[in-house]
């Protein structure tokens, strides 16, 4: 690590159950983060911003007006552009040291396995259901750990799947959450704010993930509910 690097993350490298080890798995590190919207917006800023060395950001939406109250990595200026092309320039400009791999395109059956291989750990910022079992799907015949997330309304979860810890137990998969597939409404509402809880707590299970450091959760539900800042973690059998 050159002096740049060890000041750049010099506040990940001192913080308690951290060090230059860690930083550097994270620089070494190659991540997938499916869905760049509100979710997407938390995760990647803080993936970059922490050194997370490669990205691969799948996302085929443009930017629209509606995106801008959650959405954090948009501005007004770039209603009608690619979500994929203006995050990639935005975090680039963030941390130039991270690779920033871009897919301008829907995940589905036939691309998802191409898109997904290869990389250490995939983080699900998607907004519906038909993802995250295709998501879900993927990873447990590739063996690589999903941290899934969701925020509606005022609340969220978090947990993470396909994830095997250090005394040897797997987390199961997101089936075992959600057996058959609920039915999807075709919108749903959420305070903005939420999806960056949501976000930054998925973006901190990848780093415990990728580090080997702290508790993760797999095999475990993470709930809020902001509106009454009520926090619980459920197990999932």
């Amino acid at each position: 690590m050159d002096n740049f690097q060890w000041e750049r993350y010099h506040r990940n490298i001192i913080a308690e159950g951290f060090d230059e080890e860690a930083q550097l798995r994270l620089m070494e590190s190659n991540v997938c983060v499916v869905g760049a919207g509100g979710l997407g917006s938390s995760v990647l800023n803080y993936l970059v911003a922490a050194g997370v060395g490669s990205i691969t950001v799948v996302e085929s939406d443009k930017i629209s007006l509606s995106n801008l109250q959650r959405q954090v990595l948009y501005s007004t200026a770039d209603i009608g552009e690619s979500k994929a092309e203006i995050a990639a320039r935005r975090l680039s400009s963030l941390n130039p040291s991270c690779r920033l791999n871009v897919v301008d395109e829907r995940l589905d059956d036939m691309n998802a396995e191409t898109i997904i291989t290869g990389h250490d750990v995939v983080i699900d910022c998607t907004d519906n259901y038909s993802s995250r079992y295709i998501i879900d799907g993927v990873c447990e015949r590739l063996k690589i750990p999903m941290v899934y997330g969701t925020a509606q309304d005022w609340g969220g979860q978090v947990s993470v799947f396909h994830y095997v810890d250090n005394a040897g137990k797997h987390s199961g998969s997101y089936k075992n959450l959600y057996p058959d597939e609920p039915v999807q409404k075709d919108l749903v509402g959420v305070v903005s704010p939420v999806v960056g809880i949501i976000g930054s707590m998925q973006a901190v299970e990848v780093i415990k993930i990728i580090t080997g450091k702290g508790i993760t959760l797999s095999g475990r539900l993470f709930n809020v509910d902001a509106l009454t800042l009520q926090f619980n973690i459920f197990d999932i059998e």
